[in-house]
Parts: C-alpha cells; sequence; structure tokens
C-alpha cells in the first residue's frame, strides 16, 4: 500500500514530527510513504518516505505582454495564478499513485478537499491545533463545508472532537511518542529546575509566565532554574520582561535534544493558552516530570488533576507552582502516577489506528 502525506511545510511542528513516525511505523508494514509539501524542508525531521516538493506559494511575477499592460489583466492572471493551485495539487495526487491521502493542517486541509472535490472519500484530514486558531469567517465556513465530505477527520481530544460534530467520521487518535521517549529513565540525577518547551509566540503564553514566576517567594526561587527551550518572534520582548522583573528565566533557544532537559528537570511548566495534545506534555512523562499547565484542552485530556499532573488557571498558577517546587513527594507521586499513560501513544498502536481509518 501506498501512503500520500500532505503538508504545507515540513517545519519542527507537531504534525511533522507525526508525519516521520507514522512513515517509519508504516515502513514497518511493509508500505510505502510519499510526502508533498509546498513551502520548505527545514531538515529538522527524518522522512522514510519520497519527498515531493510541489512550490504552490512561490512570489506570483507578471506574465506576458497584457499583465504589464493593463492592471485587470495581471489582477485576473495573478487571480487564475491562485485558483491554479487546486489543479497543480489534483495533479500531483493523481500522478503519486496512491492508495490514501493524508493531509494534516486546516489551511492544507481545505487545499486538498476542494483539489479532490471529486473523490473526497480517499482523503483522510488531521487538525493539529485548537479549532480557534483558524481566525478567518470566510475559511472556518470553507472549513465546515468541506470536512463533511472527508473519508475521515483526526482529532487530538474529546473537546475538539465535539467541536466537529459536523464531521460524519471524526475520530480522536492521539500523537504517537517516538521510540526514544517510551521507556522510562531512572529518576536520579533530578535537578531543581522548572522547564518549559515551546515557541516564543504569544500562544505559549510566556509573559503570563514570567509575571507569574515573579509572584513566587524570592527565597524560593533562587534555589531553582527556569529554562524555557524555544524561539520565536516574542524573544526580545521576553527578554526585556525578564530582565524587568529580574526572575532570572534563562532562555536557551531552541532545543534539538530535549531528552537531556527531560532528564534533568524536576517540573514540566506549559503555561500555554490553548493546546490540542501537546507533546511536551507526552514526551516528559518517561523522565519523570512532575507536569503543571494552564487548563487547555490537550491538558485536559492528558492530565487527571492533582493525581499525574496539575491543572491551574492563571489565577492559581503561580500558587501551584510554588507549592509544586516546595514539595517533593508531591512531585514523585505524579510523576509516577503519570507513567501508566505511556502505552497510550505506542507508535505502533497509533499507526494501526491510521491504517484502520484507512481500510475501513
Amino acid at each position: 500500500m501506498k501512503i500520500l502525506f500532505i503538508i504545507s511545510n515540513l517545519a519542527n511542528g507537531g504534525a511533522e514530527r507525526v508525519i516521520s513516525t507514522l512513515c517509519d511505523e508504516f515502513s514497518k508494514m511493509g508500505d510505502t510513504c510519499e510526502i508533498l509539501y509546498f513551502e520548505q524542508n527545514s531538515g529538522y525531521y527524518e522522512y522514510k518516505a519520497t519527498l515531493t516538493h510541489l512550490p504552490l506559494y512561490e512570489k506570483y511575477e507578471k506574465r506576458g505582454i497584457l499583465a504589464k499592460l493593463s492592471k485587470f489583466w495581471y489582477k485576473l492572471s495573478k487571480f487564475w495564478h491562485k485558483l491554479n493551485k487546486f489543479w497543480r495539487i489534483n495533479k500531483a495526487i493523481k500522478k503519486s499513485n496512491s492508495n490514501a491521502v493524508i493531509s494534516m493542517l486546516d489551511q492544507t486541509n481545505i487545499n486538498v478537499l476542494i483539489s479532490s472535490f471529486f473523490a473526497p472519500k480517499s482523503v483522510i484530514i488531521g487538525e493539529h491545533t485548537d479549532e480557534r486558531e483558524l481566525k478567518s469567517r470566510f475559511w472556518r465556513a470553507m472549513r465546515r463545508l468541506l470536512y463533511a465530505r472527508a473519508k475521515a477527520l483526526v482529532v487530538l481530544n474529546e473537546s475538539e472532537k465535539n467541536y466537529y460534530n459536523f464531521s460524519k467520521n471524526a475520530k480522536v487518535i492521539y500523537n504517537p511518542l517516538n521510540a526514544d521517549f517510551l521507556s522510562p529513565s531512572a529518576p536520579a540525577n533530578k535537578e531543581n529546575i522548572v522547564l518549559c518547551v515551546g515557541r516564543l509566540e504569544s500562544v505559549k503564553n510566556y509573559e503570563f509566565y514570567l509575571k507569574s514566576l515573579a509572584l513566587i517567594s524570592p527565597d524560593l526561587r533562587k534555589n531553582w532554574r527556569f529554562i524555557i527551550a524555544g524561539d520565536g518572534s516574542q524573544k526580545e520582548r521576553l527578554l526585556a520582561l525578564n530582565d524587568e522583573l529580574k526572575v532570572g528565566a534563562e532562555f536557551i533557544g531552541h532545543a534539538k535534544n530535549t531528552k537531556e532537559l527531560y532528564a534533568k528537570a524536576s517540573i514540566l511548566a506549559l503555561p500555554s493558552k490553548s493546546e490540542c495534545l501537546p507533546n511536551v506534555l507526552i514526551e516528559s512523562i518517561g523522565f519523570y516530570c512532575a507536569r503543571i499547565s494552564t487548563p487547555t484542552a490537550g491538558a485536559g485530556e492528558l492530565i487527571t488533576h492533582a493525581k499525574d499532573g496539575i491543572i491551574a488557571s492563571e489565577l492559581d498558577f503561580a500558587k501551584a507552582l510554588e507549592q509544586l517546587m516546595s514539595d517533593e513527594k508531591l512531585r514523585a507521586s505524579l510523576a509516577k502516577n503519570a507513567l501508566r499513560r505511556l502505552a497510550d501513544f505506542e507508535p505502533a498502536k497509533i499507526a494501526f489506528k491510521y491504517k484502520e481509518l484507512i481500510l475501513s
């Protein structure tokens, strides 16, 4: 069987990691995979697949004498250039001669479903972000109209499944966990580190997080390190706020080896505004990190409050984090209980669920 994955950009996101892991598992089953992408391949992950670049979003250039002579013809030809992408996607799908198509993320899903309008039964679409992240009313309406035509919709939590009730076949399938994270490590050599891993963007809510750290007792805070691994557009702003609040958070940039950070950290903190199924709350389980998160849909799916982690609102986050930092027994108990969830994210189990959707 040949499976075609379609995604806009091969960067370092969660969807790309899922595709990488699924390609690996499908290859073990004897299947072949191809990845069709539209923008760039940043080289963060390895893929056991054929990579096909379809440059849909290259900058439009004026073409032809008429386009140069007339604004009307220029606008018309530019419109055709945009419309033409659906034909190009359709052509690429047919050329791949695949048995199944799996598309990832909302804008790409919409483009693929339009391109496959007369054959939507072969398309499985995946959503990896909170449905509220798509702001445009037009594209939300298009999503609602088109998603109902897909063979199946894969979402990451029950809250998202309930929202997408207009999809005839919505399934909750978790992100597979890389095999390197599945074997629990010894909880020894833990340091007083509160770790955050994630992009320095508004949705990750680091401005709130730094202000929360400032509310923690200075006497307690001075015995801990607060490491933030990630990069993004808010870096300079957050560095300035960190200096202003004097909380001493350490911004270390994008971490290529998060396992080393998880192994040292005693606490994994996730202050996000929204999350579907945050990889950090899954990856950190096998490293005995006590997890604390704001109440996102993803956190509700991965944490049972006060049993295997802490879910705290923005009003209570600083107090809850301070309690966690002060209580080693609580940290150990939460981390130990969380280990029971590891089996839910085994790559072979997740790949089998996708295979069931393809064959259904």
